[in-house]
């Protein structure tokens, strides 16, 4: 049985990155990953800001209060989430492979500071529908390290 070591928190992970983006993107980029470095920041981001402004799409209620339910609280009590690497969140704009990294890294900080920020009610998530301040934040970091294993782990 192999031991998970724990995400650090949303805001620590952030926080690498600057430092983190001189390293080759492989170096950073979960195996087999579709997107870029910055395509994967500008998703994280997307998702970061989603749950404060609102999500474009959600998936339906019946979906919200079964399996995405489920989903989280799996990926809560695991400590890690498991979803398919190149999923654009429904509904939103494009990702631009073209932007530089460095400018994806600023808005993905800018979105976490929007995050951290924010003490009313979050929107509700496109699958796993309510959440907690507390669980967007696991879920957020867990999201993050999924993408970027070589941040997470550096």
């Amino acid at each position: 049985m192999t031991t998970r070591i724990p995400v650090p928190p949303l805001a620590e992970l952030t926080e690498r990155l600057p430092e983190r983006l001189a390293v080759p993107e492989s170096d950073l980029l979960a195996p087999g990953s579709t997107w870029n470095l910055s395509q994967t920041l500008q998703h994280c981001a997307q998702t970061v800001r989603y749950s404060v402004t609102g999500y474009p799409r959600l998936k339906p209620a019946l979906f919200r209060a079964t399996a995405g339910a489920l989903a989280k609280r799996v990926f809560l009590s695991r400590g890690a989430t498991k979803h398919a690497l190149d999923a654009e969140l429904d509904g939103a704009p494009a990702l631009d492979p073209h932007l530089p990294a460095a400018e994806a890294a600023a808005d993905l900080a800018d979105a976490v500071a929007l995050f951290g920020g924010h003490s009313g009610p979050h929107a509700l998530h496109p699958a796993y529908g309510r959440c907690t301040h507390d669980e967007f934040a696991r879920l957020h970091a867990m999201h993050l390290a999924e993408h970027l294993p070589g941040l997470a782990d550096a």
